[in-house]
Parts: C-alpha cells; structure tokens; sequence
C-alpha cells in the first residue's frame, strides 16, 4: 500500500525521490502506522546490497516521498555502497513530533511492526540502530526489538551512542560519520 489513509502524522518537509530511485512502503489500512518503507536504486543485472535502518517513528515518508531523515539514512546508504535502503521503526505510529505518539505503547507500536522489522532484517546486510532517546515507557518494546535484531545474526551497528546508551539519531550527524558496532544497553 503507497498511500497514507486519513491519518495526518504532521510534517511540513516533504521531499522528492533523488533520481533513479523507486521507492514503497507499506502502511495499515487506517494510515496511523508505516512498517516498512524501501529506497531501491539496484543497477538492473546487480545484486542488491540491503541496509536497515531503526528509528524511532516513521513521519511523513512515503513510497514516493521522503521526509528530512530517510532522505539523510538514503545518503548514507549510498555513500556505503549499499544500492537498497530499508527503513522500520521501534515505533510504528506516524508523528513528525515525540510529543504526538501515544502514551500507550500498545497503541504506540502495531502487532505487524516486529514482523516487518524481522523481514527486513532478514533481507538486509547491516542494521544500523538510529532511534534516539525514547520515554521509558516504551522501553519494552525497545527490549523486544533489539533482542529481536540480535537474533538475526546481522551485525548491530550505530552513528554513535547517547549518553543513556540509546542510539543516536542520524539527522544531525555529519555525512562523514562512520558506523560503528552497536553497543547493546542495560534497558530497565
């Protein structure tokens, strides 16, 4: 699915595809939740060099837009030598802002987000944790996710890490940032 529903998730930043790169995603019904979006710039005959990125909460990116993040992740990926980038969230609800997700994790994160994330990681070369501070709240889901993408047996790796041992967000990293493994922290 491409669109969005009627949800709204805030977000003035919309920005185009860069050239020769086909983009999907893949939404609930109702639009409140994204659990996948995909970056596919494969050169035709190649094999295709998957990375995946974790973040917090998917904002207005969509199959044929991006949103200042993914756009970020996408050139990065690029700059590695990956030719695919996948993104999902600990969270999947739709908000450009921390402030407008759902108190209630239950609500906050779908019964599908941990299946995408488990298929994405199956397809993907690298995981790169890029979620930044989360509310203690959410720190199951944390927990689950991260217990989750350990037993992938792909390499956790991260842009750096924050002091309470979350990873860091890649928006406001330097573009000559370098992945490093993902330590994995105590989560209360």
């Amino acid at each position: 699915m491409s669109g969005a529903g009627e949800h709204d998730p805030g977000g003035k930043v919309k920005l185009k595809l860069p050239d020769g790169v086909i983009g999907g995603a893949i939404f609930s019904p109702c639009g409140r939740y994204r659990q996948a979006l995909t970056r596919d710039w494969t050169p035709e005959g190649a094999m295709p060099r998957a990375i995946l990125f974790i973040g917090m909460n998917p904002s207005v990116a969509a199959a044929d837009i991006s949103d200042p993040t993914c756009h970020r992740e996408l050139m990065f990926a690029r700059d590695w030598g990956y030719t695919r980038y996948l993104k999902g969230n600990m969270l999947d609800w739709r908000a450009t802002s921390p402030k407008d997700i759902p108190t209630d994790p239950k609500m906050a994160c779908s019964a599908d987000n941990l299946v995408a994330l488990l298929a994405m990681a199956e397809e993907a070369e690298t995981l790169v944790m890029a979620y930044g501070k989360l509310h203690k709240r959410f720190n199951p889901v944390v927990r689950n996710v991260l217990s989750a993408m350990q037993g992938s047996d792909k390499p956790l790796t991260c842009l750096g890490v924050n002091q309470d041992g979350s990873a860091k967000h890649p928006l406001y990293l330097r573009k000559d940032t370098k992945l490093r493994d993902f330590p994995i922290p105590p989560i209360a």
